[in-house]
């Protein structure tokens, strides 16, 4: 009887929408190897597999353009981008409105490389040329599809950094933290695990 009573509740939480649990199967994660997007493609995993029980894996890349081929060959389901390095992509101009710049590369994406851009991190930051940029989780359209909870997961998360504590969590992998250390505890300090 308590066999039967626990395969119900299980069965009931695949099929409640909104449940994090049941995510199932694995997804790829595909970040440029820098501090940056190793603690916040850590921040991902974690979350994803804390929350969901889906198996998350890291890969890292040296060039951009290698991560967007992976894309297209779905060996990547994830990134993170940021406003400045997609406006070049683009071949826009990067010295535009930071506001203005996600809302064009939000539609260029999804029309041309059926990429969904989700809603920003809490902080700006400046990589190279163009000032400062958002920084968002980029996903594949069928993955969004696949995983409908990802988006609202990771909504959490980006809501929960800001430019002062992004700044703090950088300069801790940089003092030598591995980078999973310093996710795992910043995601235990925001409750989100």
């Amino acid at each position: 009887m308590i066999k039967k009573s626990m395969l119900f509740i299980m069965l009931l939480l695949c099929i409640v929408p909104g449940a994090d649990a049941c995510v199932g199967k694995t997804l790829n994660i595909g970040v440029r190897d820098s501090v940056e997007d190793r603690l916040l493609a850590e921040m991902l995993s974690t979350l994803v597999q804390e929350r969901t029980g889906t198996t998350i894996n890291i890969k890292y890349f040296k060039k951009d353009q290698d991560i967007y081929e992976a894309v297209k060959v779905k060996e990547v389901d994830i990134s993170i981008e940021n406003t400045t390095r997609a406006m070049r992509l683009l071949n826009q101009s990067a010295d535009v409105d930071v506001q203005m710049a996600y809302e064009l590369v939000k539609t260029s994406y999804e029309k041309e490389k059926g990429l969904i851009w989700l809603k920003p991190f809490g902080f700006l930051n400046g990589n190279g040329p163009g000032g400062p940029s958002y920084t968002a989780t980029v996903l594949r359209v069928e993955v969004l599809s696949n995983y409908p909870a990802l988006p609202r997961l990771f909504n959490k998360l980006g809501s929960a950094i800001n430019d002062e504590s992004y700044t703090k969590l950088i300069n801790s992998v940089q003092s030598g933290r591995e980078p999973s250390d310093v996710a795992r505890d910043f995601l235990k300090g925001q409750k989100l695990i």
